[in-house]
């Protein structure tokens, strides 16, 4: 999934003539932390609400304003998890999108991040969870889809984070199938330590509740 896939169809740029007060009515009526200034199909920056409560004018253009964002943008073709990666760089709760030539696209937010993860973590296909501890120098994730696949097993999704600290690497996988215990088993005979195991009745469904509590939260 790309970046283009995840712009919002809601929340319109801000132009640079237009105020600092009218950047304040939209981000409150959009519900975001920051909004793109956008000039002849340019991006300039993003502005925040403490950018303009920092400037001594709220009815000055934005052209007047700096912003504390740098380089707040992606190309249209970055993938979802690079995005994510740089908003949470950045710390910022959208991003806007550029084409090749750095015309200004369209914006994500943390909405649209959302449901965009929603669909490429597999959420909505039925299965389970199991998580990983491997030694770092064991690390192989081929060899760990040799292991499920050997069981009849399909990955449906994999999120590995490599703990520095501890050498240690953690590998999540959601797979096809509830019934987990032989592949259980395999790892454990491969010296491949399982932390827990998560069945979809008690724990797919309720993250699946979570996000909806989220989505209706956020008035999606």
């Amino acid at each position: 999934m790309l970046a283009k896939n995840l712009i919002s169809q809601t929340v319109p740029p801000l132009r640079k003539s237009d105020t600092g007060e009218k950047a304040l009515m939209w981000l409150h009526e959009f519900s975001v932390p920051q909004l793109p200034v956008v000039h002849d199909g340019k991006l300039l920056n993003l502005i925040s609400v403490d950018d303009i409560l920092d400037s001594d004018n709220p009815e000055s253009p934005l052209s007047e304003y700096k912003s504390s964002f740098a380089h707040p943008f992606v190309l249209e073709h970055t993938h979802i998890l690079e995005v994510v990666r740089i908003c949470t760089k950045l710390n910022i709760g959208v991003i806007a999108v550029l084409d090749e030539d750095e015309n200004y696209v369209g914006l994500i937010t943390a909405n649209d991040l959302l449901k965009g993860l929603n669909l490429f973590s597999s959420l909505q296909q039925e299965g389970s969870i199991v998580e990983l501890e491997i030694q770092l120098r064991n690390y192989s994730l081929h060899e760990i889809s040799r292991i499920v696949e050997s069981n009849e097993l399909q990955i449906l999704s994999c999120f590995t984070n490599i703990r520095t600290d501890t050498a240690m690497a953690e590998v999540t996988l959601k797979l096809n199938s509830a019934n987990l215990a032989p592949l259980v088993a395999a790892f454990e005979r491969h010296n491949i330590q399982v932390r827990a195991v998560h069945e979809e009745t008690e724990y797919t469904e309720d993250l699946k509740e979570r996000y909806d509590s989220l989505m209706r939260y956020l008035n999606v």
